[in-house]
């Protein structure tokens, strides 16, 4: 009876412990995605704001380059610039990725900001695509002119086959 009492017991407690997922595995940077950002493209409503983009994607292992174009900008915020010539390079973060497969095409958003006279200064946070399965880490910002802008930023990205095709 004693034994039937303790197995009734733990039977009954464990259910009730919790159960340690396992730890998941950190993204790690797969490669470079370089954009240019196209002057006198897209518009600006003070509060809102697009720009067009071309961006080149460097593996880090050596693959094939990827190409892409999209849209990028202020989805809601305030953005008052005079000149748009501007490129950004970013780290690529993933815990699962398979270059080629243009997996870095989809939208991206997240919270930035920047001051330029005639030089860029600014801060933007990480952006992550929508699924979460992709983050892109601002690590180089150029261009000239004079404004400001912040608020909630997206990166629009698809493949550009006109790029890679003269690429080759």
């Amino acid at each position: 009876m004693l034994r039937f009492l303790i197995w009734m017991l733990l039977t009954i407690t464990s259910g009730c412990l919790p159960h340690a997922d396992p730890i998941p595995e950190p993204p790690k940077q797969v490669g470079t995605l370089n954009c240019r950002i196209l002057a006198h493209s897209g518009f600006n409503l003070l509060i809102h704001s697009t720009r067009d983009v071309l961006c080149t994607f460097t593996p880090t292992r050596g693959e094939a380059v990827e190409y892409y174009r999209g849209e990028t900008g202020i989805g809601f915020g305030l953005d008052v610039n005079l000149n748009r010539r501007s490129r950004i390079a970013y780290a690529v973060l993933a815990t699962d990725f398979r270059p080629g497969s243009h997996a870095l095409a989809g939208r991206y958003e997240g919270a930035g900001g920047g001051i330029t006279l005639g030089v860029t200064a600014g801060e933007s946070a990480p952006i992550r695509k929508a699924d979460g399965s992709i983050t892109l880490q601002p690590i180089q910002m150029r261009g000239g002119g004079a404004g400001a802008a912040a608020g909630l930023t997206y990166l629009y990205l698809e493949p550009d086959p006109e790029a890679s095709d003269s690429s080759k």
